[in-house]
């Protein structure tokens, strides 16, 4: 009985671990015993253990972080600079958890010429940089940098019958926005630029799905021979111009 007991004691104590997080209680802080952590390791920066004692790397952008209403959180260290560990919903179903999110979340040009999601990317990659003993970056302005047009998602070659319809697509980003226009080419050399006032082949351009992105769709209604040839993509803006093409074939077959 006593071997018994004692072992439902010990399970006891193991479950109970599990469910606080297994926080290991704080010793009396003697700050000689604490490891040497150099400021150049900790790319969040330094800041104090979960006793208060000894200095560590602090938790990064999107890292678990120690909050107060998350007790298992309690296993994880603070966030770095300027950065705030704020309470999530946990999209996969379980319990919400603690993560680092950064202060300021405003899209940022680097002095080096390089767009950053927000103030903390920036940082990060300062000081990265200043380890690998390369210049540090600065803060250009708080908007993107501007960028040549870059096609995402070309628009791809599509093969059909006739008295059918056709859809192409071409996803573009850049800053500023670009423009978008489709051209057509004929094997026999014909040139259309849409859009033009054509009700049978019309285009369509439309923000997104990112920031400093556009969508842009042509439509081939009711699809005749001569519809077939090549079809380019052309995004340009003050910095540039960029073009993609693919091939509409109409397919062989008894016409009605």
């Amino acid at each position: 009985m006593a071997i018994r007991g004692f072992l439902t004691l010990f399970i006891l104590a193991i479950f109970y671990s599990t469910v606080t997080g297994q926080v290991k209680t704080c010793e009396p802080c003697d700050s000689s015993k604490c490891p040497l952590t150099s400021d150049k390791e900790c790319i969040a920066g330094l800041t104090l253990d979960r006793c208060g004692c000894c200095q560590v790397c602090a938790q990064r952008e999107n890292e678990l972080c120690n909050h107060p209403e998350i007790p298992s959180s309690k296993q994880y260290e603070a966030c770095g600079e300027n950065l705030q560990c704020k309470v999530r919903v946990n999209t996969r179903g379980g319990p919400p958890e603690a993560r680092c999110e950064c202060n300021d979340q405003t899209e940022m040009c680097g002095s080096d010429g390089k767009t950053y999601r927000n103030y903390c990317h920036l940082m990060e990659s300062s000081k990265l940089a200043k380890i690998e003993q390369k210049p540090i970056i600065k803060v250009f302005k708080r908007k993107p940098c501007d960028s040549v047009p870059e096609i995402t998602l070309p628009p791809v070659s599509v093969s059909n019958k006739t008295k059918t319809n056709v859809f192409l697509t071409c996803e573009v980003a850049g800053v500023p926005l670009p423009v978008v226009e489709w051209v057509y080419r004929s094997s026999a050399g014909k040139q259309i630029v849409y859009p033009t006032d054509d009700d049978r082949v019309s285009t369509l351009v439309r923000g997104g799905p990112n920031a400093h992105v556009v969508t842009s769709w042509l439509q081939i209604q009711s699809l005749q021979r001569s519809d077939e040839g090549t079809y380019t993509c052309v995004a340009s803006n003050t910095l540039g111009k960029v073009e993609k093409s693919c091939t509409v074939t109409v397919e062989n077959g008894r016409e009605f």
